[in-house]
C-alpha cells in the first residue's frame, strides 16, 4: 500500500491525467498530418493566413473602427472574443491583460507586418505592403501617449470594442522582450518613431551617469532587466545610424555599459537585474535572457553602429555561458548560474517570486513569454553571432542548441516540478507555442547557410510540418495546439516569418535576403 503522501500524490497525478485527456479530446483538429504539410509550399499557408489577417482580424467593433489588427481572433468564427478564455494565460503571461484581450498592441504584431512586407516583394502583391504600412501608419499617427511614447508594449493596449488605450497596472510605457522592429516603423513615419526613441532616453534611461534603465518609462529607479536595456540600446543604435548624431552613439555605449560594468571580472557572467542585488536571484544570476535578448540586441547595435566594443560584450557574455553554462555530462544547458560560474541546480519551486528562476537544465519547451528563460533566442544569438565573429566556440555552442532541439523533437513535454506544472500535464503534450516552432526554424535555417549541413534543413522543415500540422485551422495559425484562438502574443508572427523563411530557402527568391535578425 501507498504511503498516505505518495497515495496523494499518485492521485493528483492520475487528475491532472484525466483532465489533461479531457482538455485534448477538445483540440481543434488541423485535418493535416505533417506528411501532409509539404504537399503546398510553405508560403501557401503564410498567404493564407495573412489574407484572413486583413479581411477578418482588423478592429472592426466599436464606433471607430481601424486598420489595427487585433490580438485575438477566435479561428472557428474569425472575430474577436471580447472575453477570452483564460486557457494557459496564467502559464503563459501572468497577467491576463498582456494578452491584450478585446484589443490590438502593435508591439505584438510587428514580426506579422513584416512578413506582410516580405510576401509582397515575394509575389509581386502589393497588398500584404500596403496594409501593414496602413496598420503601421495609424497606430503611429493615433496610438502616442503625451510623451511621445506609443500606446504599446506589456502594460498596454488599445481596446477596439471600447475605443479606447487601456491597459493595466497605471498603463505604464514598457519596452520588454526584443519585438520592435525600428527599420519597418522608419519607413512608415520617421517623426514618430524619433519621438518614441528620444522618449526612451528621457523617461527609461533613469541615470544619465551610469546608464541604469527602467523597463517602464516613469523615470523611476525599477526593474533594469538586461532584456529591457537590450531593447532600448538598439533603439538608439538604430536611430545613430540614421541620423550619425554622435549623441546616440554614446548612449547606446552607456547603456551597454551599465551591465558590463556589473560583471564578474573572472567569469564575464553579470547579473540580469543589477539593482535587485542580493534580494532577488536575478540581482546575482545569469540568465538566458542574456543570451537570448540582450546579446541578441548588442549584436545588432553593433551591425548599426559598427562599435566593435558592443560586439566584443555580446561575445564574451556568450562564450561565458558556453563555457559555464553546458553541462558536459548531460549535453545540456543550465538554466541559470552564479556570477562565478556555477550552476543553480534544480528542481524549480512554485510559489513567490523564486518560482520564476529557471534552476537546473533549460526547458526548452517552456510556455512563459516574458521571463529569464529564453532557449531558442539563446540558439539564435550564437549563430547570430558566429555569423558576425566566426569565433568556433560560438559555432560549436550553436551546435549544440541545435542537437538539443532535435532531441527534444516533437516539443510534447517540459519541466513538470516547478509553477507551471498543471501546463505541463494538459497542454505541453499537444505540442508548444507557434513562436517557439518558429524561432527554432529560424534558428535551424540560418545554422544550415553558415554550416552547409543538410541536416538543419532537414530538422527545420521536420519542425515546420509539426508546426503547420498542430497549428493549422481553415487558413489560420493558431498560438498554441489546445487553443482555439490566433493570438499575436504567443508568436504566430515569428512562425509566419520562419515558413517564409524556409520557403526562400526550398525556392529562392528575394526573400532569400531576410535578415536573420528578423529586422
Amino acid at each position: 500500500m501507498l504511503p498516505h503522501r505518495s497515495l496523494l500524490a499518485f492521485l493528483s497525478t492520475l487528475l491532472m491525467a484525466v483532465s489533461a485527456f479531457t482538455a485534448q479530446a477538445q483540440y481543434l483538429q488541423s485535418g493535416l498530418q505533417p506528411g501532409d504539410v509539404a504537399a503546398r509550399r510553405y508560403r501557401d499557408y503564410v498567404r493564407e493566413c495573412l489574407d484572413i489577417l486583413i479581411d477578418k482580424g482588423t478592429d472592426r467593433y466599436g464606433q471607430t473602427q481601424s486598420p489595427l489588427l487585433v490580438n485575438i481572433l477566435d479561428v472557428r468564427n474569425q472575430d474577436c472574443p471580447r472575453n477570452p478564455l483564460p486557457l494557459d494565460e496564467e502559464f503563459r503571461v501572468s497577467r491576463r491583460e498582456r494578452r491584450g484581450p478585446a484589443g490590438g498592441n502593435l508591439y505584438a504584431d510587428q514580426r506579422t507586418l513584416r512578413t506582410m512586407q516580405i510576401l509582397s516583394q515575394v509575389t509581386g502583391d502589393p497588398r500584404y505592403a500596403a496594409f501593414a504600412r496602413e496598420c503601421i501608419a495609424y497606430t503611429l499617427r493615433n496610438l502616442v501617449d503625451d510623451k511621445g511614447l506609443i500606446w504599446w508594449g506589456w502594460h498596454r493596449h488599445y481596446d477596439v470594442f471600447e475605443d479606447k488605450m487601456t491597459g493595466h497596472l497605471g498603463n505604464p510605457h514598457e519596452i520588454h522582450v526584443q519585438e520592435a522592429l525600428w527599420p519597418m516603423l522608419w519607413e512608415v513615419d520617421r517623426a514618430a518613431v524619433t519621438r518614441e526613441i528620444e522618449a526612451l532616453w528621457e523617461w527609461h534611461v533613469i541615470d544619465k551617469n551610469t546608464g541604469e534603465v527602467n523597463r517602464h518609462g516613469d523615470r523611476q529607479r525599477g526593474c533594469d532587466f538586461a532584456m529591457s536595456a537590450g531593447e532600448i540600446l538598439g533603439g538608439f543604435a538604430f536611430l545613430y545610424q540614421q541620423t550619425r548624431e554622435s549623441k546616440w552613439l554614446e548612449r547606446t555605449r552607456l547603456v551597454a555599459g551599465y551591465h558590463w560594468s556589473q560583471r564578474n571580472l573572472q567569469t564575464n557572467l553579470t547579473p540580469d537585474r543589477p539593482n535587485a542585488g542580493r534580494d532577488r536571484f536575478d540581482g546575482s544570476h545569469f540568465t538566458t535572457s542574456i543570451t537570448g535578448l540582450y546579446c541578441h540586441r548588442l549584436l545588432a547595435a553593433a551591425d548599426l553602429t559598427g562599435d566593435a566594443v558592443l560586439r566584443e560584450y555580446a561575445v564574451a557574455y556568450l562564450k561565458a555561458y558556453a563555457q559555464y553554462g553546458f553541462d558536459t555530462q548531460m549535453q545540456t544547458f543550465w538554466g541559470s548560474l552564479r556570477l562565478d560560474g556555477t550552476p543553480v541546480p534544480g528542481p524549480r519551486v512554485s510559489g513567490n517570486y523564486a518560482q520564476y528562476e529557471p534552476r537546473g537544465h533549460v526547458d526548452l519547451w517552456q510556455p512563459y513569454a516574458a521571463g529569464y528563460e529564453q532557449p531558442i533566442a539563446t540558439a539564435q544569438a550564437y549563430a547570430c553571432a558566429y555569423a558576425s565573429a566566426r569565433d568556433e566556440t560560438l559555432l560549436t555552442a550553436a551546435q549544440r542548441w541545435a542537437d538539443l532541439i532535435r532531441r527534444e523533437f516533437p516539443p510534447t513535454r517540459c519541466d513538470t516540478h516547478g509553477w507551471y506544472r498543471q501546463y505541463a500535464v494538459e497542454w505541453a503534450p499537444a505540442g508548444t507555442h507557434a513562436g517557439n516552432y518558429g524561432g527554432a526554424i529560424s534558428f535551424l535555417l540560418h545554422l544550415h547557410r553558415l554550416t552547409s549541413n543538410e541536416e538543419w534543413l532537414s530538422l527545420a522543415k521536420t519542425v515546420a510540418n509539426e508546426a503547420v500540422a498542430r497549428l493549422y485551422y481553415r487558413g489560420l495559425l493558431r498560438g498554441h495546439p489546445g487553443k482555439p484562438y490566433y493570438e499575436s502574443l504567443d508568436g504566430v508572427g515569428v512562425l509566419l516569418y520562419a515558413l517564409l523563411q524556409l520557403d526562400a530557402v526550398l525556392v529562392p527568391s528575394p526573400a532569400s535576403t531576410m535578415p536573420w535578425y528578423n529586422w
